[in-house]
């Protein structure tokens, strides 16, 4: 009986170190449109890291001829942008870091986005 009470104890201690070694991660959902486009940015977060995945659509019509789109992602702590000459319609975000400082999971993305002389702006929020 106190063998087991023994081995239960160490258990239970083994499992309480563990759990506090274990890294926290989180996935935080951003979603948002503006008149003319709409986008979904998935952001892993670790302690020091963050990993993100997403896309802006555009909403109307004519995909195809959408032609060239600046695009310009602003978080908390970091930011995306790029050109893009043949989007169709679609732009894929992709962004990582390691040792370094994360984004809230409750502040926005801000997005502008400039295509054929006409701009979109509007903010991804979490979900």
């Amino acid at each position: 009986m106190k063998r087991n009470l023994l081995f239960l104890g160490f258990i239970s201690i083994l499992l309480l170190v563990l759990s506090s070694c274990a890294s926290r991660e989180e996935s935080v959902r951003f979603e948002g449109e503006g008149n003319q486009w709409k986008a979904l940015y998935l952001l892993n977060k670790g302690e020091n890291t963050q990993n993100g995945q997403g896309s802006i659509i555009y909403k109307g019509k004519d995909k195809e001829k959408v032609g060239k789109v600046s695009y310009v992602v602003e978080g908390e702590t970091s930011k995306l942008s790029g050109t893009d000459d043949e989007t169709e319609g679609k732009i894929n975000l992709n962004g990582s870091c390691s040792g370094c400082s994360t984004q809230s999971s409750s502040a926005p993305f801000h997005v502008t986005i400039k295509w054929n002389g006409k701009e979109d702006k509007f903010d991804l929020t979490p979900k």
